[in-house]
């Protein structure tokens, strides 16, 4: 049996003449909440959650808000949803990411080429939508934005976009410590070499190469080009959004 919320913690009150009033809770408030029941270990890896009407009811909210927002989670594959079954916190160690990717310095030497990096922007700033959606969070949050390009014998092989969570940044030593650590090592080998992460969802889509992407990837605006999203986990959430660019006739291998 779940335990009752004070209404303090999920609703925003206001104060005037009439006195305090409760405001009803918003998806994203519901969404926060939840995200803090995982991340304090109150629902850990693995465990099944209170059912929608039940966290209506507690959270005192429309049962459509308490969807919307395991709706958003679901999507970022924090918790896992199965119809007359229930929702469940992801449990890590059982993820079924049937993608493999080898890291880019991996695929280049691969090739037989000379592998190179280039960090072309380091900066602080709000998440994109994409970011946003990834991550779990709001647009007041910001993140550490890091975009690189990639060589295989000086011609350019892949750019890459990624955004790090403030938890990140906030660590001792963290990546917001130094500027130039990744002019040295990129971001993804960094996570890898320093952290416990695992590889999350992978998308594979087509786009347009647009401003920063075309001039890295030197290749002329509007020309198709191969993307690659990417999220990496650290205790069954969501940390780093990357987003990398190939350009054409690039081939994709999976696995070792």
């Amino acid at each position: 049996m779940s335990q009752s919320i004070p209404s303090s913690r999920l609703s925003v009150h206001s104060s005037g003449a009439d006195g305090d009033r409760r405001r009803p809770n918003t998806w994203q408030a519901i969404r926060a909440e939840v995200l803090g029941r995982i991340r304090s270990g109150e629902w850990p890896p693995g465990s099944l959650i209170p059912t929608e009407q039940m966290l209506s009811v507690e959270m005192g909210c429309a049962r459509a808000t308490v969807n919307r927002a395991l709706r958003e989670l679901a999507d970022s594959g924090i918790i896992q949803r199965r119809r007359k079954v229930g929702t469940r916190v992801a449990a890590t160690t059982s993820r079924r990411t049937t993608l493999s990717l080898r890291v880019i310095r991996d695929e280049i030497e691969a090739l037989g080429a000379t592998y190179r990096h280039e960090m072309t922007e380091y900066l602080t700033c709000p998440p994109s939508p994409a970011a946003m959606q990834a991550l779990q969070l709001d647009a007041s949050e910001r993140l550490l934005l890091v975009k690189s390009r990639y060589l295989a014998d000086a011609r350019p092989h892949c750019c890459e976009a990624i955004w790090l969570h403030p938890r990140l940044l906030a660590m001792p030593g963290g990546a917001a410590a130094d500027p130039g650590l990744f002019a040295a090592e990129p971001p993804q080998e960094w996570l890898a070499r320093s952290l416990p992460v695992i590889q999350g969802h992978v998308s594979i889509l087509a786009e347009a190469a647009s401003g920063s992407c075309a001039v890295n990837l030197e290749v002329e605006p509007g020309t198709p080009v191969m993307a690659i999203e990417r999220v990496t986990l650290l205790d069954g959430l969501p940390v780093a959004f990357a987003r990398q660019f190939y350009p054409p006739r690039h081939r994709l291998v999976l696995g070792d």
